[in-house]
This record gives C-alpha cells, structure tokens and sequence, in this order.
C-alpha cells in the first residue's frame, strides 16, 4: 500500500454553531440589538451551520463595546454543556476532571479554531496555558478571558462543585474595577501583564471525581475519529471501512489484533484476511494507515503531549510512536507539529 499524503488540507478557520450560539444569546441578554448582530453575521443572524472565526471575534468585539469590558468573563460563565455540542457530553462521560480536560486538547478543534489548549504538570502544580491565534484583535482579551471562565464554569458543572484557589495569568491588562470583578468572580488571585494566557492549579484537582460519568458515551469518541477518517476517506467503503471503524474504535486499549477485529466483525480471521487481500489491502497496513492519519490530525489540531497522542493510537512509548512516525512521515512528530504550526 502506497505511503498516504496526511497534510490536513487547510480550511478557514471556524466556530461551531453552538459555541457561537452562546456568545450570541449572552450578548443579547446585556442588551446588544438584534439589529447590530445581524450586521456582523448577517440578514437572519446565526443559523445551525458554523461560522467563521473572523465573524465570531466582530460578533465579541461588537458586545464588548456595548456591554463593557467585563463581558468576556460574563461570557464564559453562561456556557453550559451544548455550547460545546457533542464534545459536552463526551466530558460528562470522563470519570475524572484530568480525563476530561484531556479530552478538551484531543477534540478543541472540533468546537472552534480561535486558540489551542495545553497543559503540563509540574511537581504538584498543574499549569493550563491557551495561546490565542488573533492576539491583536480588538476583543482579544475579552476572548482569552471567556475561553478562562468557560473552562472554570464546566469545571464546576462536571464536578459539582466550586473551583477555587487558583492562580490566573492573564497577557493582557484591564481596568482596575474589572480586574477586581474578575478576581471575586473566580475566586483566584489574578495577575495582568504575564508572559502566557494561563491557569495555575493543584494537580490534585485532576483527581477530582465526575459523579455523573457515563462509561458507556466514550465510544462516542471515536465517532469523531471515524467521521474524520470517512471525510478524508469519503469514496472507502465495504470491508475497509469496516475494518477501519473497528481499529480506531479500539486504538488506544492496547494493541489492535487481527483476531479481535475479526470477532468485531462476527468473521473468523482467515475470512477477514481474504476478504482484505479481495480489496487489494493488507491488514498491517491498513492499521498503520489509520495510526498515520489520526497522528497527522492529533499533532496538527491539538496541544496533546506527543506521548499522549502515541498512547491513544496504542504505542506503550514514545520511542515506538516516534520511530513509526518517522517512518511514515520522514520526520518526528515534534519536527511535523512544528512544521503544521509554522505554516
């Protein structure tokens, strides 16, 4: 089988409909006319499909500018659940606070392509950072500060209780009578003027247990990953796509063997086998091709430690995910993260 081309073909930036659908109902809840919504998004407002990311920042820049420069933080305390469509529920399904914040890096380019998440642990401290992808927008600070307060809302929502006692590391400055409102709205000590958007916390808090997880949601997981690979697979069908669903249903519980995919599938290995080589593809490497696709989509839409990225496709460590890496793509997986970065 031929080496698979896995750039990610480049598309304009984007918010889905639900998170912009909570920006425009808080912004007219402050008061912003309908009138002067539509003049950004349009005759009709906003419909169901997703908006482009330089509609979303107008759209924020126009109710900051009406409502004052404290509607950021406002903003992110109205999220709930469906602001996150289908990535709120697949948190409620993570049994802890860590899981879940984990699943933000895997999936934020799912919900917008306004900045990336990362996070790192460091001793017993936790440090969440968010790099904003405009930050010389008009309305950037009153974005990074949502994106902020959102994370600490759903936080709360998933755990069901407050999180407090955290340090927040904000670039950008404000007034001081927002600052203050701010700080009480939090509850963390607040520093303007850093060197990074970020969240300083416990990492204990990442043990933190969500009492309504649902174990049976997570195969909605890999639907995602199995949409992805039908859109850049859209003409595959029949026994590869089958095979295909089964391997990146199971990536990341350990290996993914022939004999396991065949049991999915209700046929005995040797069937699967011959029914493959019909399709004129071999097992191997169809896993390889499906690794290859989803590693290239990790690296290049999410903040995920590249360990982490190599454990969910089902390498036990680094070394291995980078060697196969490298095979495929003729350079690490950190020299390719940088290359889709830079470009």
């Amino acid at each position: 089988m031929p080496p698979i081309d896995c750039s990610i073909a480049p598309s304009a930036p984007r918010v889905v409909a639900p998170y912009a659908h909570t920006l425009w109902d808080a912004a007219r809840a402050e008061g912003l006319p309908q009138a002067v919504l539509e003049q950004v998004l349009g005759p009709g407002g906003l419909g169901e499909a997703d908006i482009p990311a330089v509609a979303y920042r107008a759209l924020l820049q126009q109710a900051v500018a009406h409502a004052g420069p404290g509607f950021g933080w406002r903003l992110g305390q109205s999220v709930k659940p469906t602001t996150y469509g289908v990535n709120g529920i697949l948190l409620l399904a993570c049994p802890t606070l860590g899981e879940a914040l984990q699943q933000v890096l895997r999936f934020e380019s799912l919900v917008h392509d306004l900045g990336r998440s990362s996070f790192e642990r460091q001793g017993d401290q936790v440090i969440y950072a968010w790099r904003n992808d405009c930050p010389d927008h008009a309305a950037a600070g009153a974005l990074v500060e949502s994106v902020f307060s959102g994370i600490q809302t759903c936080a709360q929502w998933l755990v069901g209780q407050a999180v407090t006692g955290f340090t927040l590391e904000f670039m950008h400055h404000t007034d001081t009578e927002t600052a203050a409102a701010i700080a009480r709205a939090s509850g963390a000590s607040v520093r303007w003027g850093a060197q990074a958007h970020r969240a300083v916390f416990p990492a204990a808090v990442l043990g933190w247990p969500i009492p309504q997880a649902n174990k049976t949601l997570l195969p909605l997981l890999q639907t995602h990953a199995d949409e992805l690979l039908q859109a850049r697979y859209p003409r595959e069908g029949g026994i590869v796509a089958q095979v295909r669903q089964c391997i990146s249903g199971r990536l990341g519980q350990g290996m993914v063997k022939l004999a396991d995919v065949a049991q999915d599938l209700h046929l005995s290995t040797r069937t699967l086998q011959r029914r493959l080589a019909d399709a004129g593809v071999a097992y191997q490497a169809l896993l390889d091709a499906t690794r290859h696709e989803l590693a290239c989509h990790y690296l290049a839409t999410s903040a995920m430690p590249i360990a982490e990225v190599g454990y969910l496709l089902g390498y036990q460590d680094a070394p291995a995910f980078h060697h196969a890496f490298k095979q495929w793509q003729g350079q690490g997986p950190g020299q390719y993260r940088a290359s889709r970065a830079s470009a």
